[in-house]
């Protein structure tokens, strides 16, 4: 490791350190995310020519309860299937629609029934020397998620769990959408001897959604040194060096930002958009998440969601190139979660994340106790934070 590279890390982890000391777990509106998004304000006086916190709403309460409601319908259903299958019908869909929607596509379906509260963004700013040519925003998120105790003993099987809801809820659904037409047309005796079956194996299959009612997210906050200190911790270097006046770029305009909400549904960068659009429309951005797996693979995100949503394949290719040009390895990957990015590739805008993924179970401490500063690895940090001095170099260059 060069003294360089040295450097960086002793800086990076003394300010996770006492980021983790100062403040600690910092949970989606909370007095600890808002006191982190101060904190990380006030670092970023010296060496920014503006930074500002702006103040948004949303409902926190919704994201937990997307985890639940669709299995308490879900248990619901089964009560009424055979009395009332046209009420069964009803309650399976507004199950499915907020199990797909709001917790697998960050979608605001149940939202409304919550009470708002408020979070926070901290945008920084970092003039070029002369006029703006480019805008280049690189982003990370000063929240941290509760608990999942299910991660914490399944590690990274746990997302076979909700697999498995999301299987059980849909054919649930499809049964019984069958069901009810053949009720219509009095031909119901058609399915009896298949669906006695079927019903008997949802019964069977009755621990599978009381893990996910019970177990899945629980109200202990988790300290969030990689999931993402390590992204604030990257974004703060870069701030410090491009404060240098050997590094201030002549054309290229840089924001540094931390949003608040990422783990209810990018709430805070979906502020941010909303409020900034018509200034970021030609904007490159770059978000910065869970850099810091032990053992893991450096990721440039090519989709969020499933696939659902694609990443910008110019920003893709940027990294791309910046990475090979620094003999960095990085590979082109679709997440099947969401990162900040979501939020701008939903308008169209130019974005991806670079993330990182363990490469064993073992290592897989993602919404656990178990996120700390001891399990986490900053050669991934180094690395994201040289691309993305190259970037600014490189598009100041040109």
């Amino acid at each position: 490791m060069s003294t360089m590279d040295k450097k960086l890390e002793d800086d990076m982890r003394e300010f996770i350190l006492e980021t983790c000391e100062k403040i600690g777990p910092r949970p989606p509106c909370s007095i600890k995310e808002a006191k982190g998004s101060k904190f990380f304000q006030e670092k970023l006086r010296d060496y920014c020519d503006e930074v500002n916190i702006e103040k948004f709403y949303t409902h926190p309460g919704a994201y937990k309860a997307s985890f639940r409601i669709p299995m308490i319908l879900y248990f619901i259903t089964l009560v009424f299937y055979w009395h009332l299958p046209w009420l069964s019908l009803a309650i399976i869909t507004l199950s499915f629609l907020i199990l797909i929607g709001e917790m697998s596509l960050a979608k605001e379906i149940i939202d409304f029934m919550f009470s708002k509260k408020m979070s926070q963004n901290v945008i920084s700013k970092i003039k070029p020397i002369n006029q703006t040519k480019t805008l280049i925003i690189i982003g990370s998120h000063v929240d941290s998620n509760w608990e999942f105790p299910l991660v914490r003993k399944l590690r990274n099987k746990f997302a076979g769990v909700i697999a498995v809801n999301v299987f059980l809820s849909g054919i649930l659904l499809l049964i019984l959408i069958i069901k009810n037409i053949l009720i219509l047309f009095q031909f119901e005796e058609i399915i009896f001897s298949i669906e006695i079956i079927i019903f008997w194996v949802f019964i069977l299959t009755i621990p599978v959604p009381l893990m996910q009612l019970f177990f899945l997210i629980s109200n202990r906050p988790v300290m969030g040194a990689n999931d993402n200190l390590s992204g604030v911790a990257t974004c703060f270097e870069l701030a410090k060096s491009l404060y240098l006046p050997e590094n201030r770029p002549n054309n290229v305009e840089v924001w540094i930002n931390a949003y608040g909400c990422e783990e209810i549904g990018s709430k805070g960068s979906k502020a941010f958009v909303k409020k900034h659009l018509n200034e970021i429309k030609n904007a490159k951005i770059i978000n910065i998440d869970m850099i810091g797996n032990k053992n893991g693979s450096l990721l440039i995100g090519k989709s969020e969601i499933q696939g659902l949503v694609k990443m910008n394949e110019d920003m893709i290719d940027l990294i791309k190139k910046s990475a090979d040009n620094l003999n960095i390895r990085i590979k082109i990957r679709a997440l099947m979660a969401f990162t900040d990015s979501l939020s701008f590739c939903r308008k169209n805008l130019s974005a991806t994340s670079i993330c990182s993924v363990p490469l064993s179970a073992k290592n897989y401490f993602y919404h656990t106790r178990d996120d700390v500063i001891e399990n986490m690895s900053f050669e991934n940090l180094i690395d994201t934070y040289k691309i993305c001095m190259d970037i600014i170099t490189r598009l100041d260059n040109e």
